[in-house]
């Protein structure tokens, strides 16, 4: 055994401080350096406005009411402006990353009450390293990492209420837990509350806490903390179009609202996207694949939780045509619980299981280490800054922690998820500036900007049905501290307006600025120099 396994091997503390120690580089370095994209200036975009208009209760969108989503996320985002004073890219992002890291510490805290500490540090770094988390999620400004976390502090609180006979508060508690993911994200808290109940009292044998005052006495904390959400918004607008929207968001997504050969496509794909979106720690369900499996399971009744709360769930996303990865983390941590608990049990016995995710992610890491040479040679990060240390410091850490994953079976795990957080360094470092270059959403942000400077202490209108993005939208409130809101004819003669090209034709007007967005769509500044009659307004009669 080398001298630098050795050293290793007599500190097994080691590796988890080298974990903490990078995690911080690893999920904030270039965090605010792409423009807002996705769904991301959506929610920024609700809160700007709530800001703008000076009512937070009611969610406009371009200044059209927007009812997809309860206005939760957007408080707090719009207390993240105010406390920062900044509303950047970094500060829509935090969210996300500060969830992730609760969510992270909430998973090794329970994890370790049943399984030890050293399985909570593996779940924890797990959940943050699986590859749709690190590679995209963890830098997106988006809902789902909250929500997902305040999901699985619901799941947590149902075990360890009833493992200690509480069940006045686990009601209580969870239903609380149901009321903030419902004003996060509508319905799917209620299912996922629903399911983990039923699931969790039929085969605990107590489904007859269901029919309990305490059970009515935590529906009652829901309804009255939602209620009273809805209670203050009737007194600005009708109930009927959100609700419908709130169920549609949900109902959309399923085998019934789908085509029907997308869905069978999903369904028959779902198994394999599933493993891929969330490896390499989904190799692990190969350790699963071995007789008296679920009796190991029965055996431990957190494993069994956690393994009938994910199998009582999966159907919803695999028979939903719509599911994206990012809906899938609230289930992903009791999986991962019940895959590491089975590797690391079986360690010891080298089992023919063990050496083939060995061996799989033995070749995978050496491979992908001798890949972070090639940075020097790509034309497209030349001119990235310290690039040939950064090489060489990215290069050497991955090589070394292969070199360690092969020489200290013990401790796999944790090099495991060493080894991924240096290579999301390494994506910081080479890969997300080679995308700020080539991302098309850069130059529309900085023609919104100058639109947002140009026109900021002015009304402005998006004229007629011109198309505007979200992504422009947003960069333009944010400028002008304005709502933008569409209007369909030009009744102010000292208003911009942004107009595309059909809707100019024939129109007398002066443009101060022009550019393309999306889709080829060009977008034109303008103030017209005659009025046109608003809808249903006869046309103005000369003066006498």
């Amino acid at each position: 055994m080398s001298s630098f396994t050795l050293w290793f091997q007599q500190r097994p503390w080691a590796l988890m401080v080298l974990c903490l120690l990078v995690l911080g580089p690893a999920l904030f370095i270039h965090l605010g350096l792409l423009p807002l994209q996705v769904d991301e200036p959506i929610r920024a975009l609700v809160a700007l406005e709530l800001k703008d208009s000076g009512n937070y209760f009611v969610s406009t969108l371009q200044g059209v009411y927007y009812y997809n989503k309860p206005p939760l996320y957007n408080w707090l985002l719009l207390g993240l402006f105010n406390i920062t004073g900044s509303q950047s890219e970094l500060v829509v992002r935090l969210p996300t990353v500060f969830s992730l890291l609760g969510y992270a510490a909430t998973l090794f805290v329970v994890v370790r009450r049943y399984l030890g500490p050293r399985l909570g540090f593996v779940a924890a770094f797990a959940f943050i390293t699986c590859g749709r988390m690190l590679f995209w999620d963890s830098f997106q400004g988006l809902i789902d990492t909250l929500h997902a976390w305040i999901t699985y502090l619901g799941f947590a609180a149902v075990f360890y209420f009833a493992e200690k006979g509480q069940w006045r508060r686990l009601f209580v508690l969870t239903y609380a837990l149901t009321a903030v993911g419902f004003m996060l994200k509508g319905l799917p808290s209620i299912a996922f509350q629903g399911i983990t109940l039923v699931v969790f009292c039929w085969y605990s044998k107590n489904f007859k806490r269901l029919f309990s005052g305490a059970h009515f006495l935590g529906i009652g904390v829901f309804v009255a903390l939602v209620g009273s959400y809805f209670l203050v918004y009737s007194r600005y607008n009708s109930l009927h179009d959100y609700f419908l929207t709130i169920w549609d968001q949900s109902s959309q997504r399923t085998v019934a609202e789908q085509p029907l050969f997308k869905s069978v496509v999903h369904v028959l794909t779902y198994p394999f996207d599933f493993l891929g979106w969330f490896a390499p720690w989904t190799l692990l369900v190969v350790c699963l694949v071995r007789r008296g499996w679920w009796q190991t399971i029965h055996a431990h009744p957190f494993l069994k939780f956690n393994a009938l709360i994910f199998l009582a769930i999966t159907p919803i996303f695999w028979l939903s045509p719509a599911t994206i990865p990012r809906y899938l983390f609230p289930l992903i941590p009791l999986l991962i619980t019940v895959m590491i608990y089975f590797y690391d049990h079986y360690q010891a016995q080298g089992p023919w299981q063990n050496r083939v995710v060995d061996g799989v992610l033995l070749f995978v890491l050496s491979v992908v280490a001798l890949v972070l040479l090639a940075p020097p040679f790509l034309a497209r990060i030349a001119d990235v800054p310290g690039l040939y240390w950064k090489t060489a410091l990215v290069f050497g850490a991955l090589l070394g922690l292969a070199y360690l994953y092969h020489t200290l079976p013990a401790q796999r795990l944790v090099v495991l998820c060493a080894y991924l957080l240096c290579l999301r360094v390494g994506f910081n470092w080479f890969v997300l500036p080679a995308r700020y270059k080539t991302n098309d959403i850069v130059p529309y942000r900085a023609a919104s900007i100058r639109v947002g400077q140009l026109t900021k202490g002015q009304p402005l209108y998006v004229y007629k049905d011109s198309h505007l993005d979200n992504d422009e939208a947003f960069y333009i409130t944010r400028e002008r501290g304005a709502i933008t809101r569409a209007l369909p004819a030009p009744t102010d003669m000292g208003a911009y307006y942004l107009a595309e090209d059909c809707y100019l034709a024939g129109r007398r007007y002066h443009r101060y600025f022009d550019f393309v967005i999306d889709r080829q769509i060009h977008l034109n500044l303008v103030k017209f120099d005659d009025a046109e009659p608003a809808p249903g307004q006869p046309p103005e009669l000369p003066a006498r």
